[in-house]
């Protein structure tokens, strides 16, 4: 795929401004683009740029948007549950976040579900934004079908990310952001359009035999990371999406792309912990830098070059593409335009295109 370097800055403000002229308010147009800006820096293309035009087909289509339709459920105290009103996932996941750290402010910890919300773009985003504030965040989502349980030979649970943050004062934030199926979705079908194949052990046909044959794979289905494991682990996401969220089960659930006969019904959990109200914070904080400065003082195996934890490589590239730009494929940026001028925008999509060439 070829691809261009572009401002981070700029290309959230473009982002933004193709969401707002689908008619999206403006915050909730900020942080979709902000979003889906941190996949791409942090190299999760898959959960990047390359989503925005299927956002935008679902809000041209009445299927999602803003979040002026979101409102409070249920719960009491530190206990919440949100309708998102079919808003966009990442507009949806901010507010969600933003009302969890607040009633762990309050009460120590706040736990907020969402229902009626569409894909959220990279879960870290929101644990990110906890752990930046002092804060340790749990956060998960259900999706679609396409991942075979451990045994089946046939799709069932979602890829269902589960992102974890906390502090960890000078080194940053611990940011575990992980897929429960063996690789995302998405990877596959950006090999199947690139024609490359899959690592084995990734994915089943649809005969439920291995394969290395991302289009295969497609008709198939990908497996669970860590076999059983993962299927535990995606099971719970789905159990907690319909228990605490009153969302639809991943088997319910249409497809982003191909399924627009209905809005989507995605279940999300933000759980936040204030760990000062449990002890001093400097003294934890003191320990926690500690504990990473013996992790990143341990011996080097052979073939590695370094000990990290999770989150601190991304952090590390995304530094580095907010200084040199962030790599968006051309034909990303082309499909983006295109969606804009077919919707009347034409402004919109000369501001897309201007992108193809930075030194411009």
């Amino acid at each position: 795929m070829i691809s261009v370097q572009v401002p981070a800055d700029k290309l959230e403000r473009v982002l933004s401004e193709c969401f707002e002229g689908f008619g999206v308010p403006a915050d909730d147009a900020v942080a979709v683009g902000q979003a889906l800006v941190y996949a791409d820096l942090r190299g999760l293309s898959a959960h990047g740029v390359y989503r925005a035009p299927a956002y935008l087909e679902r809000v041209r289509r009445g299927l999602a948007g803003g979040t002026t339709a979101m409102v409070e459920v249920g719960g009491r105290g530190a206990v919440r549950r949100l309708d998102a009103g079919d808003a966009l996932g990442p507009a949806a996941a901010v507010r969600a976040t933003d009302l969890a750290m607040s009633l762990a402010a309050a009460h120590g910890v706040g736990l907020v579900s969402l229902r009626r919300s569409t894909h959220l773009g990279a879960a870290g985003f929101y644990a990110q934004r906890a752990a930046r504030a002092d804060m340790v965040a749990i956060v998960c989502s259900n999706g679609p079908k396409a991942v075979a349980p451990h045994g089946a030979a046939e799709p069932f649970l979602g890829t269902n990310p589960l992102a974890f943050g906390v502090p960890l004062g000078r080194h940053g934030e611990f940011v575990l952001d992980m897929s429960t199926s063996a690789m995302p979705r998405e990877q596959i079908r950006i090999a199947a359009a690139a024609g490359r194949a899959l690592p084995p052990g990734m994915a089943i046909d649809h005969a439920g035999r291995p394969t290395t044959d991302a289009v295969a794979a497609m008709v198939g289905s990908v497996l669970p990371v860590g076999g059983v494991k993962g299927s535990g682990l995606s099971f719970v996401v789905t159990l907690l999406a319909g228990l605490l969220c009153d969302a639809d089960f991943d088997d319910e659930i249409g497809s982003m792309y191909t399924d627009f006969d209905r809005p989507q019904n995605l279940g999300q959990v933000f759980i936040v912990v204030d760990p000062g109200l449990l002890g001093p914070r400097e003294h934890t904080r003191a320990r926690i830098e500690a504990l990473v400065d013996r992790l990143h003082d341990l011996r080097v195996a052979e073939g590695a070059d370094g000990v990290y934890f999770s989150g601190e490589l991304g952090a590390q590239r995304a530094q580095r593409r907010r200084s040199e730009g962030v790599p968006v494929g051309r034909d990303v940026l082309e499909r983006l335009a295109g969606a804009c001028a077919e919707n009347g925008l034409a402004d919109h999509a000369a501001r897309v295109r201007s992108l193809l060439h930075p030194a411009g």
